[in-house]
């Protein structure tokens, strides 16, 4: 069993090089997407699938209607992609019925603003909904972005001057590549009824399905969830769900975790409520540890959790009704 301390700091280590600064520079795309605009309704509606090399912005207040159609993001020319494919433009902003998508983008590093995201709301409130996102990496990429749905708003700090709030509802994601739906900082989220698959680039950098962190709030709940597994030698995991520095209060209930998962729940946060999850791991086990449920924080409430196919089911829970079942059992 890998030693937990060489695991922990790997986390602290991987989520270190995340960005917890900067703020995207926001235009209306060079792209063949075309919207009809409603005034009255606050309303940008997709016109039809279409392509893009920059960022898609929405003005204050608006929605942007997918109308089931599809944004894809493609490299410019003599250059690479960088930043969202959809962003916010103001202090509101809601994406419905939308796709968004990658296609070949080039496997190039980027940092702050311009780190690969699908969906992007910084330091604004809003909801987004009944949404695909799909394919939003860089092929065989270690690179440290690729956040399928990313909220955040500063400061990252664990106090909240300017709590923006978001719900994130009813999407589906699919090959990611470092993390799936990500919350940080000043923010209260609401992420419920989503199915979130696994990453597409796992043998190249430790993911995350889903992450709330650096002092963000809110709940986790009624999702169907992926976990990841990282296939490299440098000393990191990967998980399902990550609570990292986080805010007290945190529920992450009734999710239920799948797949082939380092961790399922990892918790290094406090004062929060993890209840009635089934957390279960099927496939070979990589080097990097193997838990269900890992509780490296203090007076959380873990209790009702259901943990099959980990070699450790539950690391750092003392308490509560939980049950390690053995053999196969559905997810549903």
């Amino acid at each position: 069993m890998r030693n937990r301390t060489g695991l922990v700091a790997g986390f602290i280590i991987l989520l270190g090089v995340l960005s917890i600064t900067g703020s995207p520079q926001l235009a209306l795309a060079a792209s063949d997407c075309t919207f009809t605009e409603d005034p009255d309704t606050l309303t940008m509606a997709l016109d039809a699938d279409c392509m893009t090399d920059e960022t898609i912005g929405i003005p204050d207040g608006w929605t942007l209607d997918g109308q089931g159609h599809a944004i894809t993001a493609v490299d410019p020319t003599g250059s690479h992609f960088t930043g969202a494919v959809v962003a916010n433009e103001g202090v509101e902003a809601y994406v419905t019925q939308l796709t968004v998508r990658a296609e070949g983008l080039s496997n190039a590093c980027d940092g702050g603003a311009d780190r690969l995201r699908g969906i992007m709301l910084e330091g604004a409130s809003g909801a987004i909904t009944h949404s695909t996102i799909l394919d939003i990496n860089q092929g065989a990429s270690g690179c440290q972005e690729g956040n399928a749905i990313e909220i955040r708003n500063e400061p990252f700090d664990g106090t909240h001057p300017n709590t923006t709030i978001v719900e994130i509802a009813h999407n589906s994601i699919e090959r990611y590549q470092k993390t799936g739906i990500v919350a940080n900082g000043d923010v209260d989220v609401s992420i419920q009824h989503n199915t979130v698959g696994a990453s597409a680039t796992q043998a190249n950098l430790a993911a995350n399905s889903i992450q709330l962190g650096f002092g963000a709030m809110g709940s986790v709940l009624h999702n169907l969830i992926d976990g990841n597994q990282w296939l490299g030698t440098s000393d990191f995991a990967a998980t399902a769900i990550l609570v990292f520095e986080a805010s007290e209060g945190v529920a992450v209930s009734q999710n239920n975790v799948r797949g082939n998962s380092d961790v399922g729940i990892y918790i290094l946060a406090d004062a929060g409520i993890y209840d009635n999850n089934k957390v279960f791991d099927e496939g070979e086990d990589g080097p990097h540890g193997d838990y269900g449920l890992l509780n490296d924080g203090v007076d959380n409430l873990i209790t009702n959790n259901k943990v099959r196919g980990f070699d450790t089911p539950y690391d750092g829970v003392e308490v509560g009704k939980n049950k390690s079942i053995p053999g196969p059992q559905d997810f549903d």
